[in-house]
C-alpha cells in the first residue's frame, strides 16, 4: 500500500558542549511524541488486528454496542451500493445525452459548420455585448472556426495555467478538441485525449493520459498511464538542449558535446510519474516518496480539473466567464460554497474551488 507519510518529528539539536537549553529539550520531547503518535498511525495503517483488537479490549457493553453500530452500517452499506450502482448508470446516460453537444461544439471550433440562428441568438443573452460594425461579407479574409479556442480556455483555468510555460504555448495552439471517456465503472478510471491539427511539434494527431482509480473508503490511484510523443527533430519541448566546448585530452582541438536536459512543460502531462510497487516501497528515501506523491496528487489534480471543470464548460473559459462564476462562489476561507449545484452530472467525483478536484490519494 502507497499511504501518506506521517511528519518526522523535529529533535532539538545539541550544543557544542552537548548540553539541551531548554527550548531544545522540549523540542526533543515533542519530537519523541510526534514519533510515538506517527508509529500508532502505521500500525493502524499496515495491522490488519488492529480494529479486532481493539474491539476485544472494550467493556463488554460497550462492545456490544459497537456490534450493533456495525450491524446497522453493514445495512446502510447495501443501500449505499445500490446508490452508487443507480449513480452508475445515470452517468453513462447522461454521457450519451451529451455527445452530441460536445460533438456540435468541435464543429463549430475547428469550423466545419456554424452555430445555427438560434443558437446565436440563445448565446447572445449570456452575455450581453455591445455589436458594432457589420457583419463580414464573403470573400474576406476571416479566421476559420474559433482560433485558439481550446488554448485560451486552459490559459484562463489557474491550475492549469500554473502547468503551461511560454514555450508550450505556441503548441497548444494547434489543439482542435479536448474529451474525456470513462471506464465502463465511472469511479474505476477515465482517459483525456487531446486531438491536434497538424503542426510542427510532433506527428502525433491525438496525445492520451489513463487513470485507473480503486474505489475504497476514498477514490485511490493505481496507476496513471501517459503516451508516447512523437517530437519532430529539435522540437521536443521536454527538453533542452545545451552545447559547451569540451577540449581533447592532451591536446588543443575542441568539440562541441551537445546535451539534453529535461525540462518544466505541459507535455510533461503525458509522462506521469510511477507509482512504486508494494515491493520497492521499502527501497526508497522517506523525503523522495512524499515529494512524489506530491507530484501525483497534483497530476491527478489536474487531470480532474481538465475533465470536470473545463470540458463541460469549455466556451465559459475560453470567454472568462467561468472566472467570474468561480470567484463569485468562494467564501471567505476561499472554498467553494456551491459546488454541488455548480457540477455537471456524469463527472464523477465532485471538483472543488478553483477548478481542484477533492485530495485523492495513491494505493
Amino acid at each position: 500500500i502507497f499511504f501518506r507519510r506521517m511528519p518526522r518529528g523535529k529533535r532539538g539539536d545539541k550544543n557544542e558542549e552537548d548540553v539541551f537549553d531548554d527550548e531544545d529539550q522540549q523540542h526533543d520531547e515533542d519530537g519523541d511524541h510526534d514519533d510515538d503518535d506517527a508509529q500508532r498511525k502505521l500500525e493502524k495503517l499496515l495491522n490488519p488486528e488492529f480494529a479486532a483488537n481493539f474491539i476485544k479490549e472494550l467493556p463488554a457493553d460497550v462492545r456490544k454496542r459497537v456490534y450493533g453500530l456495525q450491524g446497522i452500517h453493514k445495512d446502510y452499506m447495501e443501500v449505499h451500493e445500490k446508490y452508487l450502482e443507480e449513480m452508475r448508470e445515470l452517468e453513462t446516460r447522461y454521457e450519451a445525452l451529451y455527445a452530441p453537444f460536445y460533438e456540435k461544439r468541435k464543429q463549430i471550433v475547428q469550423g466545419q459548420v456554424e452555430p445555427t440562428e438560434d443558437e446565436i441568438a440563445k448565446g447572445s443573452k449570456v452575455v450581453e455585448v455591445k455589436e458594432e460594425g457589420e457583419d463580414t461579407k464573403p470573400g474576406d479574409d476571416v479566421p476559420k472556426g474559433i482560433p485558439d479556442f481550446w488554448f485560451t480556455a486552459l490559459k484562463n483555468n489557474e491550475m492549469v495555467d500554473e502547468a503551461i510555460f511560454q514555450r508550450d504555448e505556441d503548441c497548444l495552439k494547434y489543439l482542435n478538441d479536448i474529451t474525456a471517456t470513462n471506464f465502463e465503472d465511472y469511479n474505476k478510471g477515465f482517459t483525456i485525449t487531446f486531438h491536434f491539427n497538424e503542426n510542427p511539434y510532433f506527428t502525433n494527431t491525438t496525445l492520451t493520459k489513463t487513470y485507473h482509480l480503486a474505489e475504497e473508503d476514498e477514490i485511490l490511484i493505481e496507476k496513471c498511464e501517459g503516451c508516447d510523443i512523437d517530437w519532430k527533430e529539435g522540437k521536443d519541448l521536454t527538453v533542452t538542449v545545451k552545447k559547451k566546448k569540451q577540449r581533447h585530452k592532451g591536446g588543443k582541438n575542441t568539440r562541441v558535446v551537445t546535451k539534453t536536459e529535461p525540462c518544466e512543460s505541459f507535455f510533461n502531462f503525458f509522462n506521469p510519474p510511477t507509482i512504486p510497487e508494494d515491493d520497492d516501497d521499502d527501497d526508497e528515501d522517506e523525503d523522495a516518496l512524499e515529494e512524489l506523491e506530491e507530484q501525483i496528487e497534483q497530476d491527478y489534480e489536474l487531470g480532474r480539473t481538465i475533465k470536470d471543470r473545463i470540458i463541460p464548460k469549455a466556451v465559459d473559459w475560453y470567454t472568462g466567464e467561468a472566472i467570474n462564476t468561480m470567484q463569485f462562489q468562494l467564501d471567505g476561507d476561499g472554498h467553494d460554497d456551491d459546488d454541488d449545484d455548480d457540477d455537471e452530472p456524469g463527472q464523477g467525483v465532485q471538483a472543488g474551488a478553483q477548478g481542484q478536484p477533492p485530495e485523492c490519494k495513491q494505493q
